[in-house]
């Protein structure tokens, strides 16, 4: 339909369903895979993880300081172990023209890892809390607005059942 977008994710008796083309899974595939290499081997004050890991405690840098030593590892595990869900659907997905189906809990690893690339793409994009519009026009804002559209179609789909 003229004007209309289709959906992110439907629900199907397989599961929920995102029908994407093969060069739409790639570039899923290659951001998850740079966000991840971002995750796992950049130093933790990395400017690109201010958003990925924000501070705890503002105010408090000894807090601040005991908070990341304790909790770091976990939450970097966390996006690793999402990130590692949603590679291995989306590269199980390529032989099945264009179709990726991901269970309940693979969907929730989809969200965390959608919600990971934008996070890192709007740092990049100078996009912060309180405006969450590019103002410029660079062909990343397309693909910011693309991974939002996907993630809100998740979400809804985490919400509702599909």
């Amino acid at each position: 339909m003229i004007g209309r977008r289709r959906r992110a994710v439907r629900r199907t008796s397989d599961g929920f369903v995102l029908d994407l083309d093969v060069d739409e899974v790639h570039l899923l595939r290659r951001l998850i895979g740079e966000v991840r290499q971002l995750v796992t081997g950049a130093s933790p004050d990395d400017p690109k993880l201010a958003r990925l890991f924000p501070p705890a405690y503002t105010d408090d840098d000894g807090s601040e300081s005991e908070y990341r030593r304790l909790m770091h590892d976990e939450l970097v595990t966390s996006r690793a172990t999402a990130i590692d869900t949603v590679e291995t659907t989306l590269a199980a997905s390529e032989t099945s023209k264009n179709r990726v189906v991901f269970d309940a809990a693979g969907l929730e690893a989809l969200a965390t890892s959608l919600n990971s690339v934008r996070l890192v793409l709007g740092t990049l994009l100078g996009i912060t809390d309180e405006d969450d519009e590019p103002d410029h026009d660079v062909p990343e804002v397309a693909l910011y607005h693309f991974l939002s559209w996907m993630l809100d179609g998740v979400v809804e789909a985490l919400m509702t059942g599909g």
